[in-house]
């Protein structure tokens, strides 16, 4: 094996049919393209655990079994613990910081279950297996890779870091045909993200609610949502669910398909690291609205390249949507301007920083 080698973590494969994977997936062969061997260790090379409290100790114990002395570690935040402190530059990679999400929900600003259900006993051992290795690996990284400037101003504000050691990295988006004209006359929503309740699942249903009420005629497409069909539909009033169609699961390349018949594309989420979906649909050239925080309003100039609004304020979200609704010429121009902005963030472009960054501690 070459002596210039990238030893790599993550709890998800390398995939670019993924997410997450899709993004390390273009990491992996910017490191490539600088001549350096990108080692993986993920759930393939784990194998199956007992519980994710073990994956770290793990994934550390399978490095150790290939004794190699790579020239950097870039490792998912959560298994970080494990990592730094060796003597070998150790960079953590964040889409989305596991204290903040953590302390969102249980302080109720974020929507989840556990606002309402969480106990005494999970308050406590919760912070133990999935946050304490990765606050050691955040205090003591040789730097941060972080998806949003939320993200940066809280590292900075809890665990004293510094400007020179974020990077906060871009993502870039699959090629995409123009999609910008609907394919049909009918004015349809375009919803891609799991089905869940720091999505804004609430704030979509409420502000179609509020719509319906003002005679707004809208179609709603949510795809990827990972839900069965009928779990999606009981979030819907009787009323509006002959106008709503959920696609659990599609193949990557029925993206542009989706997105072609889309008049709008909304994300009305609470917590995000910085969204591949929404990129998509920017880069398609789709007006898109969503929330003032994370990844959305880094890439959103709000009123030129999208349309911004607070989490969970669904009477603005209508308002916004209803904009949209009524005039074309406003959503033709954002869309036009977002699908310009996205021109810039090609995968081989935002990767190359991504590696440049890591390589620049590597090569002192």
């Amino acid at each position: 094996m070459k002596d210039n080698i990238i030893v790599h973590v993550s709890e998800v494969n390398v995939s670019s049919q993924s997410g997450m994977g899709r993004i390390e997936y273009h990491w992996q062969q910017a490191f490539e393209r600088a001549g350096y061997t990108f080692v993986h260790i993920g759930p393939k090379e784990i194998g199956p655990v007992k519980h994710p409290a073990l994956i770290p100790r793990k994934a550390y114990q399978y490095y150790k079994k290939l004794k190699i002395k790579p020239k950097a570690f870039v490792v998912h935040e959560p298994a970080s613990g494990h990592f730094v402190n060796r003597g070998i530059p150790c960079f953590i990679e964040s889409h989305g910081i596991e204290r903040r999400y953590f302390e969102a929900q249980v302080d109720g600003s974020v929507p989840s279950p556990l606002a309402d259900k969480i106990s005494l006993k999970t308050k406590i051992l919760y912070p133990l297996w999935r946050l304490r290795g990765g606050e050691r690996g955040l205090r003591n990284a040789t730097g941060l890779l972080l998806s949003n400037t939320d993200d940066k101003e809280y590292v900075k504000k809890h665990y004293g870091r510094k400007d020179a050691d974020i990077m906060v990295f871009k993502n870039g988006i699959n090629a995409v045909s123009d999609v910008t004209v609907p394919v049909s006359d009918q004015f349809t929503i375009l919803f891609n993200a799991t089905w869940q309740l720091r999505k804004g699942i609430r704030t979509l249903v409420q502000a179609a609610e509020l719509l319906c009420e003002q005679g707004l005629n809208i179609n709603y497409l949510l795809i990827g949502t990972g839900a069965e069909e009928h779990d999606v539909m009981n979030a819907w009033p009787e009323q509006l669910r002959a106008n709503v169609k959920s696609i659990s699961r599609f193949a990557p390349e029925d993206e542009a398909k989706y997105l072609a018949s889309a008049s709008l594309f909304v994300l009305p989420s609470y917590f995000e690291g910085q969204p591949l979906s929404l990129l998509q649909a920017m880069g398609a050239g789709k007006c898109c609205i969503t929330t003032n925080c994370c990844g959305q309003k880094d890439v959103v100039d709000n009123g030129n390249t999208g349309l911004l609004f607070e989490a969970g304020d669904f009477k603005e979200f209508a308002r916004l949507i209803s904009k949209c609704y009524h005039d074309s010429d406003l959503l033709n121009a954002i869309g036009a301007n977002a699908k310009q902005y996205m021109k810039n963030l090609t995968w081989d472009k935002v990767s190359d920083q991504v590696a440049g960054f890591v390589l620049a501690e590597v090569k002192k």
